[in-house]
């Protein structure tokens, strides 16, 4: 059974990613084969699937669209141009041996990168039964709702990092209209619809 396998056998990552210790000893584990996998527009996981991906680099040339009780699992390092989004709330979770890129995360369930999470805009997750394991994790704007995160290092230029009721002000600065029309009427599903169509969710500059 392959390390990737083993880890689908888990309810929860916590008790091997909940610290950078176990994160490092995790990512020792892992064998990602020294190929490339692209996938050419969007990539979409179905409600109930899971997908392992052995590739040393995966690239996803338009969003990563995840359903409900989905997992996908990557050896390596995963970049996705577009968009990466989990709206629900019930259980998902993407797993990523090496580092993780995308343009913006959304995303409910567990989300687990050895080798750092890099988001161009912003970072959104939420929820309290899941978490984010990382030693880093970079975005314009990190939001976290009603999650207790397992990143050890979370750099963003602004707003402040907190809840989105915490920093709602802030956020107000920064977030695109159509963006804040769906954050004010509490609408996750709204976020994901715009970050699905590829809008964005930020204001230029």
């Amino acid at each position: 059974m392959s390390p990737l396998q083993t880890l689908l056998e888990q309810p929860s990552l916590h008790d091997v990613c909940g610290t950078a210790a176990k994160r490092a000893r995790l990512k020792d584990t892992l064998t990602p084969t020294p190929t490339t996998k692209v996938v050419d527009g969007d990539m979409k996981l179905s409600e109930g699937q899971d997908l392992l991906m052995e590739e040393g680099r995966v690239h996803v040339k338009g969003h990563l669209l995840m359903e409900e009780q989905s997992r996908l699992l990557v050896a390596g390092d995963l970049v996705v141009d577009g968009n990466i989004v989990h709206e629900g709330y019930d259980y998902a979770l993407l797993f990523v041996g090496g580092a993780l890129a995308a343009n913006n995360l959304l995303f409910h369930g567990e989300v687990v990168s050895l080798g750092g999470i890099a988001v161009k805009d912003v970072a959104w997750t939420y929820y309290n039964d899941y978490s984010t394991y990382a030693d880093l994790l970079t975005a314009r704007v990190v939001v976290a709702d009603d999650r207790s995160e397992a990143v050890d290092v979370v750099r963003a230029e602004t707003p402040p990092i907190g809840n989105s009721r915490d920093i709602s002000a802030a956020l107000g600065q920064v977030l695109h209209p159509q963006a804040w029309d769906a954050y004010t009427e509490g609408s996750y599903a709204g976020l994901a619809r715009l970050l699905r169509q590829g809008k964005a969710l930020l204001r230029e500059g």
